[in-house]
């Protein structure tokens, strides 16, 4: 399990966009959002690093 800030999460169509980046990768992937904090946790066997370069490629960089 991952978990990933993400600082211009701002709706329900942002979660979309991110589900779907990651469903390219595992289609069993499973993806929790914490909109207030702004937090997507994501549990899948695919590495962090692909997880990470998958959000920001959907355009939602990754905050530190």
């Amino acid at each position: 399990m991952y978990q990933f800030k993400i600082e211009n999460l701002k709706c329900m169509s942002c979660v979309h966009n991110i589900e779907d980046a990651l469903k390219e990768l595992d289609e069993d992937v499973r993806v929790k959002v914490q909109m207030e904090e702004r937090i997507v946790v994501v549990e899948t066997q695919i590495s962090y690093e692909r997880i990470k370069m998958a959000i920001e490629q959907a355009g939602y960089p990754v905050a530190n």
